[in-house]
Parts: structure tokens; sequence; C-alpha cells
């Protein structure tokens, strides 16, 4: 689900209505079971933690995806290597 969510966020990531058919028409997509979805999806403690996911975002400087931290310092690869280089170098 967060891959499909994350391949189509330009269609749905700046819009200011509720887009619960458009996800749901994805938990279905992905073969879900339907009614848990349903009731996480409606559930007040999934939008607490969304809110307080955008706030750590927010706090933390955040400005798109993806966005990397390592060690909880913000890196800003361009490519693979550039992460896979940061990556080993933070292994030793």
């Amino acid at each position: 689900m967060y891959q499909r969510m994350y391949e189509t966020q330009a269609q749905w990531g700046e819009q200011q209505v509720p887009q619960d058919e458009l996800f749901r028409s994805f938990a279905v997509e992905q073969g879900l079971d339907m009614s848990a979805f349903d009731a996480a999806y409606t559930d007040p403690a999934t939008l607490a933690r969304i809110e307080a996911d955008v706030a750590d975002g927010i706090a933390l400087g955040v400005q798109g995806t993806p966005t990397f931290f390592l060690n909880g310092t913000k890196i800003e690869p361009t490519t693979y290597g550039d992460l896979a280089d940061a990556l080993d170098a933070a292994l030793g």
C-alpha cells in the first residue's frame, strides 16, 4: 500500500478534499482485508499518528519525499551510489 501511495502521490498529494474512495481503491487493488482497512482508516488513532508524523517532519525540516536521515543528520543523496556511500561511511 505504501508503494502504491508513493507512486501516485502527484495524483492526490495536494488535494484539499478527502480521497477516501481513491485510497479504498488502492486497498482493493492490493488485496487487503477491507474490514481491517476500513476500521483502521476511520480510527481516530490513525489520524493522530499521521498528524504526529507530519509534525515530526516539519520540525526536522522535511520538505518532500523521499528525505533521508542518517544518524540524526539530514543527507541529500542525488544517486543510489551517494546513498550507498553515506551508509557505508556510517557503518565504518
